[in-house]
């Protein structure tokens, strides 16, 4: 896994983030509040899948 590949840097960039807001939204607000943010896992596995894609293609 190369991190050059910009998929998985926004990827995991996009990820730790929305961790780290999900925290402090559940513990500042309320776990209601924060899990309106839960739909977005999905966004941050098909982008590092593209990024696998990219780096690993079909021969």
């Amino acid at each position: 896994m190369h991190t050059r590949n910009r998929y998985y840097r926004i990827a995991l960039i996009g990820l730790a983030l929305q961790i780290v807001l999900q925290a402090v939204l559940f513990f500042a607000v309320g776990p209601y509040f924060a899990s309106i943010l839960s739909p977005l896992y999905s966004v941050w596995i098909i982008l590092f899948v593209v990024g696998w894609r990219k780096e690993h293609p079909r021969r």
